[in-house]
């Protein structure tokens, strides 16, 4: 799969295959891909997980208060956190531009992985006339919320990486005792935010790619050019691209 092509509407990519950053050989026959008519869960799965590890990785390096959380006991730190996450409240305290468009672009990476794993849809383009496509955009929606919820609560989240959210101050931990405002730093904001904001960037970044990219590869041959726009039209998708390298590898 081209790291910058966009998995459901070429062909000539499919599954976890290796990643090519130069022009095809003239002449060279390539075979049809096989298409099973459905999911792809093994690699749907692994590229997921390489998702997050990607995220995780830039946490951990870009934010000190996460590496100062890292150390003790990794289970009961959990727990403890998640015991204490507000459900009551809407803003975690984020900045906006993190909140509404940071976090959908993660749910849409994770909709586009999904959706280049799916050979119900992967191949076509966009087409709300087309039962198929509203029911990969439920699919990938539902798989989006899952998502934002293991990435606040699971095993590999900010509850369990970070600590996000539990009290590290004296002060914040007895705060009611105290009498002072006790300041909510969890929400359900990015749960929400995820699967709706990225399911709105999805449709978007699908329409650029059907009435957009599509004109700019029927005027122009340059492949460099191609991929250039190909990730300028949907990021998301060269983001789920490269996380079907590490798969690549091992198949190829």
């Amino acid at each position: 799969m081209s790291m910058t092509g966009q998995a459901q509407t070429s062909a000539d990519r499919v599954a976890d295959e290796p990643v090519s950053l130069v022009p095809p050989i003239v002449g060279r026959v390539v075979a049809e891909p096989k298409h099973s008519g459905g999911i792809h869960w093994g690699p749907l799965v692994r590229q997921w997980w390489t998702f997050i590890a990607i995220e995780q990785t830039e946490r951990i390096i870009k934010e000190s208060k996460t590496r100062n959380q890292l150390g003790g006991p990794f289970f009961r730190d959990w727990a403890d956190t998640v015991s204490v996450y507000h459900f009551d409240n809407w803003n975690d305290g984020g900045k906006i531009f993190t909140s509404y468009v940071a976090h959908p672009a993660m749910g849409a990476t994770a909709q586009a992985i999904f959706w280049q794993n799916n050979d119900n849809v992967r191949y076509a383009e966009q087409d709300f006339r087309s039962a198929a496509y509203r029911k990969a955009l439920l699919q990938a929606f539902a798989f989006a919320t899952v998502d934002a919820v293991l990435w606040k609560l699971g095993p590999l989240s900010e509850s369990s990486i970070g600590n996000v959210g539990l009290p590290v101050k004296w002060w914040d931990r007895d705060c009611k005792a105290l009498g002072i405002p006790c300041v909510a730093r969890t929400g359900v904001s990015d749960m929400v935010m995820n699967e709706v904001g990225g399911t709105v960037m999805t449709i978007g970044f699908q329409w650029l790619d059907k009435h957009l990219q599509k004109r700019i590869e029927s005027r122009f041959q340059n492949r460099y050019l191609i991929n250039t726009t190909r990730m300028l039209t949907y990021p998301p998708q060269s983001l789920a691209n490269i996380c079907s390298i590490p798969g690549s590898l091992v198949s190829g």
